[in-house]
Formats: structure tokens, C-alpha cells, sequence
């Protein structure tokens, strides 16, 4: 997920805005509505990105001010209100900050941006330390505020305690700085991944097995080599078809090390600039800190989590592990052990011979141009979706631009960004630009991905797409609360992977695929080829979980003590005692963890979301997965509400039950 400031303010961030005709309430909010009526995210220089950061910073001191001043008796309609559009100004602000810096074409532009955050996190940290806000927003009555307003504003309340509202001023200027140091330190971490392109030399016969479309799109340079970046579609076909071992190996290696040596030390001081924080607010760490606000709670119950998972997951696993290994020694005779490097590709093979399913057939059916008409065309069939162009201009000629309807009801605009390029962001996300609200803005936000432009495309990239796609249809839907601050962005950040991890299962239904996947003949992907797939599908799936949960126990186990630990034995040890897979030796893949700064403790959200997600299926799977009243009644109770109710009663209201992992524990167990 994207980055966000800590605090009350972060509220927004996740939300993505043009503007409808609702007349803004107050001079300054007409002065809100016109500033960011304007998408200056395109036709940029350094010139104009830092004139436009003095303007957003000139007007968020001006709304803060004006708030600070407000007397008489408090009010939603005013002091909330007010509150919203200061929100509004400086979570809007950063979004287009944040996508400048990850996204444009021109470095020095990109700088640009990214020199502006630190002052956009400052000013942010100066409201959520704001002790005359806190103070008007604790006096609005509360008696008969409806119960989504009274939620948001008990939870914005609850904010600004973990913000340090409440400590005194010597306190605050430490929380400021902290804040401060804190913003600088993940940029610079994020950069130094987004900007470590790699190169890694093969000889041609070193990439045997891999497909002739990669082959022919890979051609030696003049020193006869290949040269392969870390971009996705450069690494992921190694790893899934190269036969030769010591290739596989070398790759992930290079891999692993993206960000080293440049991030050792920026991640040890993100770390104990956090410690500190969470020191000086009155917390023991930081991990205990950043789930206080979470649906899990604290981070024991966060680690409780995992060890269930693992024990429930660790029988499949382990005959899948067995299975594997028994196979590879047939394929290879000299493997004693599975690497990480060996996953991928005995998995295909074992797939293709047990379940009659090739990888290489199936992605032959699969190009970037179907896979987008097809996700558009299914978010349409279950939400009533019509997706149009949108004729705006564009920050690369790559990108694209997209309006979605309800009717003749504009519902949110958005970008795709999905190809790589040089210092683009190398993740796949879904990057917020206007937070939507009723009848005042329009939800804008954008995807940022690295899928092949052309060729083939792999299943997993499918996948992949649909997830970040539900990310944005879940801010477009929910950017239409009356206040900003009860978009997607204030909703319980462990809850918010589980709509786009339940998306994912239509990846695999057959009656979605065969719209939109066919092979270089038109014809479409076989019945029979799905339902192998399928068959296959849960075969890994056990031993994949315990990497993730590898990964969350990393992320909580950097954050739960003071960080005097060493970043490679810590990450090596939590990696060794959850996933099937030893670490790599000689690789430090913690410098390119990105989630260590944006979920900071929280990766295990992942997991969690995803029992959410199977809980929340179980419904379609009763009703039928194209079920249209089904996903009609998701969309209205799950993705409309957005962060204007406690997502526990999102579940219950869909469900009509509460949350159960039972859904999660019986796929694990494969039943």
C-alpha cells in the first residue's frame, strides 16, 4: 500500500478526486474546492512541483489556523467540518506528491516531489499534535451525531491520543521531530529500492527453458550477454521455467540483494526512530503502537494469529514439501534439500505432470490488453461498472485514463500506470490522488504496476491486476461518504487487503475467463485447462501462507523490541522458523522489504485479510460466484461504507454472522 503519515491525518490517504457541483459550505472550503479542483500531475517541472507544494503548505496553515481560532460551541457542522477540509488539503496534497515522486518519467521532477513530502508530513504532524483541534473536536456534542458520524469521530479522537495529542509540549516537539525523521527516513528507504534497477549478466545457454517470447524479447547485448533488470517481467519467468539450477540461483540471489548495501543502515535507523516514538508516546514498542488502532489489537494476539495459522497450515505443508522434494530428485538427482529457488519451477513441472497443467500453455492465453478488458468487464457484471475512457492528459504516453459509471451517475476516475520504466515505482499498487465525498469531489486514484506491455502474461499477473484493481474500485465506491474522513483510508488497516484477496478467486473461475482469455488463434482457454488449473491450484498453497506468515513475523518481530538486534539474523531466524524455504545465502532481502516501512508491524495483515476474504466468499460460494444480487449487496455493505463503520460490523452486516477463520483453516487443510 501506498505511503501515508501517521496520525489522524492518514485518514484520507488511501482514498482517491475532480469535483461535482455541490457549493462548498464556507469561503474557505470554496478556496479547498478550486485548489484541488486542478490534477497537476501531468505537464510537470521542478518548478511547478515546488511552487504547488508552497501552495498546498500555504493553505493547510490556513485552514489549521482557522480551526485553531474557532469559538463558541462546538459543532460537526462546523469544527468537524472544518476538520475535514484541513484533512482533505493535506491528505490530497500528498497523494499527488506521492505519485509525482513514483511515477513521473523526469527524475528531477520526481526529486522534486519527493522533497516536498518531509514538509507535507510536517505540517500534517503539526495537526495531528494540535492540542486546540483535539480540544474542539472532544467538545462537539455526541448525543444526536447518527452512528457512522459518532464513529468517525470517535475514531479521529482516538487518533489524535496515539498522535500524543495529550502529552505536554516538550513531548509534542520530540513527537514532531521524531515524525519528521521518520517521513525522511522512508522515502529514502523506498528510493533506494525504486532506484536500484540491477543488471544481471547471462550468458545466453544460461536461459534454457525460458520461453521463446521472453528469449526473442532478452537478446544478447554487444558483450553477448543477457542483461536482466529487476523488473518483474525480467525475474518472475526465470524463476517459474529456467531448467538450469545455478541460473535460478543467481537470479534470486541478485534478486534478494535489491537495495544493499544502501538500505542497511537507512532500515536500522527507521527502526529505532520508531522505537523512540513509540517510547516516548508511552508505548513499550512500536509494534504494540501500530496495531492499538487495528481490528487484531495488540501484538500478541498478532503473533497468537500466526502461530495458528502455522499450526493449521504445517500438515499440508509438510506432504506438499515431501511431495516436491521426492519430485525434484527425479528431475534433478543432485537436489538433497528445496531452495527458494527451486519453488517455483519444481512446482510448475510437478503441476504440469500431476495435474496436466503447463505453465508455459497457460500464460499463452493471457496478454495485458485481456486481462484489462476482462477485469473490466467482470467489476461491470458484479457492480454494475460501466468503464469508459477518459480523455485527460497523462504523465507517460504509456498510461491510460478511465472514468467508471453507475448509469449516468459518475462514480470515480482513474489511471493505469502498468508497464515498467526507468525510475518508476517497481511494486504494484493502488495510489490514491482526490479523496472522494458526496456531492462535493470526485474520487480520483491510479494503478501503479509492472506488467508486460506485450506478449504473453503470466496467471499470477492476472491475479495480481485483479487485487490492485479491487483496491481502487474499493476507494472509488466508498468516495462518496459525507466526509472525506470516512473513505476507505479510515477504515482498520488489517482489514483492508481482504476485498481485493477476495477478488482474486475470480481469477479462477472458468466463466470469467473465458470472456477475455484466449490463445494467438482467438481461441478461447479450455474448460478442461481451467478445471486442471484448479486441481492444481491448492497444491503449494499451505507452504506459500507460511512464507507470508515468514514475512509478517519479520515485520512484527523488527518492531516489538528495541532494535538492537542484526537486521539479517533477525530476518533470517523469523524466515528459518515460519517457511518451508531456508534463506538464500549471501542475500539480504530485507533491504527491499518495502512493507517494513509503510505496514511497518502490520504485515501480517495479509494473512489476517486474507481469513477475512475466504469468511467473506463463503457467501458468493453459496449464492454462486457471478451471483449479481450477491455482489450488489458486497458492494453496498462491504465497499460503499468505506471507514464509516468499524469493519467487524461490515462483516457482520454482510455475513449476518461474525468474522469466522474456519473458511481460512479448511482451505489450508485442503478441504
Amino acid at each position: 500500500m501506498p505511503f501515508s503519515f501517521r496520525g489522524p491525518i492518514a485518514a484520507t490517504l488511501l482514498a482517491g478526486t475532480s469535483f461535482s457541483a455541490q457549493a462548498a459550505t464556507t469561503p474557505l472550503d470554496k478556496e479547498a474546492d478550486a485548489y484541488l479542483s486542478a490534477l497537476p500531475i501531468t505537464g510537470a517541472t521542478p518548478e511547478s512541483v515546488a511552487k504547488r507544494c508552497d501552495e498546498t503548505l500555504s493553505l493547510a496553515a490556513k485552514a489549521k489556523a482557522a480551526l485553531e481560532s474557532r469559538k463558541g460551541k462546538a459543532s460537526i457542522d462546523g469544527d468537524f467540518a472544518a476538520y475535514d477540509t484541513l484533512s482533505l488539503i493535506l491528505s490530497d496534497g500528498s497523494s499527488e506528491m506521492y505519485l509525482i515522486s513514483e511515477t513521473y518519467p523526469v527524475k528531477e521532477v520526481r526529486a522534486a516531489a519527493e522533497a516536498c513530502l518531509p514538509k507535507l508530513s510536517d505540517a500534517a504532524t503539526g495537526v495531528n499534535l494540535s492540542r486546540p483541534i483535539y480540544d474542539r473536536l472532544a467538545a462537539i456534542p455526541t448525543a444526536k451525531l447518527d452512528a457512522k458520524t459518532g464513529f468517525t469521530l470517535k475514531k479521529m479522537l482516538t487518533n489524535y491520543k496515539l498522535a500524543g495529542v495529550d502529552k505536554d509540549d516538550a513531548t509534542r516537539a520530540k513527537v514532531t521531530q521524531l515524525q519528521k525523521e521518520i517521513t525522511e527516513t522512508g522515502l529514502l528507504f523506498a528510493k533506494n529500492i525504486r532506484d536500484d534497477k540491477g543488471d544481471i549478466p547471462l550468458k545466453p545457454a544460461e536461459l534454457a527453458g525460458l520461453p521463446k517470447d521472453f528469449l526473442d524479447s532478452h537478446k544478447p547485448g554487444a558483450d553477448g550477454l543477457v542483461h536482466l533488470t529487476f523488473d518483474y517481467p525480467d525475474i518472475f519467468p526465470v524463476l517459474d521455467f529456467a531448467s538450469i539450477r545455478e541460473t535460478r540461483r543467481k537470479v534470486t540471489t541478485a534478486f534478494a540483494n535489491r537495495g544493499y548495501p544502501a538500505n542497511e543502515a537507512v532500515l536500522k535507523t527507521l527502526l529505532e526512530k520508531r522505537f523512540e516514538l513509540a517510547q516516548t508516546l508511552g508505548y513499550p514498542d512500536y509494534a504494540t503502537l501500530a496495531t492499538a488502532d487495528k481490528m487484531i489489537g495488540d501484538p500478541q494476539r498478532a503473533a497468537q494469529f500466526l502461530e495458528d495459522v502455522n499450526v493449521a497450515a504445517k500438515p499440508g505443508a509438510d506432504a506438499d514439501y515431501a511431495e516436491l522434494l521426492a519430485f525434484a530428485k527425479t528431475v534433478d538427482p543432485t537436489i538433497t534439500k528445496l531452495e527458494r529457488y527451486d519453488n517455483s519451477y519444481m512446482s510448475n513441472l510437478l503441476r504440469k505432470k500431476k495435474y496436466a497443467v503447463d505453465a508455459n500453455e497457460v500464460r499463452e492465453y493471457f496478454t495485458y490488453d485481456k486481462a484489462r478488458s476482462g477485469i473490466f468487464k467482470l467489476i461491470g457484471d458484479l457492480f454494475g461498472a460501466d468503464i469508459r475512457p477518459w480523455n485527460t492528459p497523462v504523465w507517460d504516453k504509456s498510461v491510460t485514463a478511465w472514468e467508471l459509471y453507475d448509469g449516468n451517475k459518475l462514480v470515480g476516475r482513474f489511471y493505469l500506470d502498468m508497464h515498467p520504466r526507468e525510475g518508476k515505482f517497481s511494486h504494484a499498487a493502488q495510489f490514491p490522488i482526490r479523496t472522494g465525498i458526496e456531492g462535493r469531489q470526485i474520487p480520483v486514484g491510479a494503478l501503479i504496476c509492472n506488467f508486460p506491455a506485450t506478449g504473453p502474461m503470466d496467471h499470477d499477473d492476472v491475479t495480481t491486476f485483479l487485487h490492485e484493481f479491487g483496491h481502487l474500485i474499493h476507494s472509488l465506491y466508498s468516495g462518496h461518504t459525507k466526509y472525506g474522513v470516512q473513505s476507505m483510508g479510515n477504515l482498520q488497516w488489517d482489514f483492508i487487503e481482504a476485498p481485493s484477496q477476495l477478488l482474486e478467486e475470480w481469477t479462477w473461475d472458468y466463466d470469467t475467463l473465458k470472456g477475455f482469455a484466449s490463445n494467438a488463434k482467438g481461441e478461447p482457454i479450455p474448460e478442461e485447462l481451467v478445471k486442471k488449473m484448479n486441481a492444481g491450484r491448492r497444491f503449494g498453497e499451505p507452504g506459500q501462507w507460511k512464507g507470508q506468515l515468514a514475512y509478517a513475523a519479520v515485520s512484527m518481530n523488527y518492531y516489538n523490541r528495541k532494535p538492537d538486534f542484526d537486521l539479517k539474523s533477525m530476518y533470517d531466524q523469523q524466515v528459518s522458523r515460519y517457511s518451508l524455504f531456508p534463506p538464500v545465502p549471501d542475500t539480504h532481502a530485507y533491504a527491499s522489504f518495502g512493507h517494513l516501512d509503510g505496514y511497518s508491524a502490520i504485515y501480517y495483515t495479509y494473512v489476517w485479510s486474507k481469513a477475512i476474504a475466504l469468511d467473506l466468499f463463503t457467501k458468493f460460494k453459496t449464492a454462486g460466484i457471478r451471483d449479481k444480487a450477491t455482489a450488489m449487496q458486497y458492494r453496498k455493505q462491504v465497499l460503499e461504507p468505506g471507514g464509516s463503520e468499524d469493519a467487524n460490523v461490515l462483516i457482520q452486516n454482510f455475513l449476518g454472522r461474525p468474522l469466522s477463520l474456519e473458511a481460512f483453516k479448511d482451505e489450508l487443510a485442503n478441504k
